[in-house]
């Protein structure tokens, strides 16, 4: 029996499954990573975007890189991926991303680790506020001030900041209850979401799908280095990653 069979057998027995997906899974809707040779971080001026000293310093650093990454991730579409995903219904969804494929996709719950990006928030007097509302401000080139003076941030987990508590503890918790937890596109660095998976009980099985190995690899009882979207596809019998 090839992975993607013994996969497909596994999900299909699986009485609860966690799922824990990376940037790795939304680059085939056309949104780049962070960290290979052509991801987001690839670019120096992009180094410090998700710092909250950096933000809070000058918040025109990143309002200039979120004049382009706004409407890209807003124009994009969930891939095959997130919409096999979503057809599990016995999955629990947990993402480092801060796009919302997996919620347009169809998947519930989902747990935002990271935070994501549809909401701003005002640090000074806590208004908030639908994102795409800013877009037109963010557009020009300018920084978003709330009418309170202070300016918006959006909703998303940046370095320096505690992750959103309710979201960690649900994620902690369904992957403590899993008997699958699989790991997809995520390179397993970032803390202390990459610990997510230590959570599952001992005898849970653990599937990672990333193009590149993880620190995890050795602890898994199913490996694949492949592209996630062409092992779904595989999966569905599709050969297109994005389904119209």
């Amino acid at each position: 029996m090839n992975k993607t069979a013994q996969l497909s057998e596994w999900i299909k027995e699986a009485h609860s499954i966690a799922v824990l997906t990376g940037a790795g899974i939304s680059t085939a809707s056309g949104i780049p990573d962070f960290r290979s040779a052509s991801g987001i971080y690839a670019d120096e001026r992009n180094v410090n975007v998700f710092d909250l000293n950096a933000f809070n310093r000058d918040p025109s650093i990143f309002y200039h890189f979120a004049r382009e990454f706004y409407p890209k991730v807003r124009d994009a579409e969930p891939n095959i991926a997130h919409r096999v995903i979503a057809s599990w219904n016995n999955a629990t969804v947990i993402t480092q991303n801060v796009d919302d494929y997996h919620q347009r996709a169809g998947s519930n719950p989902v747990y935002t680790v990271h935070g994501n990006h549809i909401f701003s928030s005002c640090p000074s007097c806590g208004a908030q506020i639908e994102t795409e509302e800013l877009f037109p401000i963010i557009g020009k080139g300018d920084v978003p001030h709330c009418v309170c003076g202070g300016v918006y941030k959006p909703n998303i987990t940046f370095f320096g900041e505690m992750l959103p508590e309710y979201d960690w503890q649900e994620s902690v918790k369904a992957m403590g209850e899993a008997d699958l937890v699989m790991v997809l596109g995520t390179s397993l660095q970032v803390h202390p979401a990459a610990s997510l998976p230590g959570y599952r009980p001992w005898n849970a099985r653990l599937v990672i799908i990333n193009r590149d190995p993880t620190p995890m690899d050795s602890e898994a009882q199913l490996v694949i280095h492949e592209d996630i979207c062409e092992v779904m596809g595989e999966m569905t019998s599709k050969s297109s990653c994005v389904i119209e």
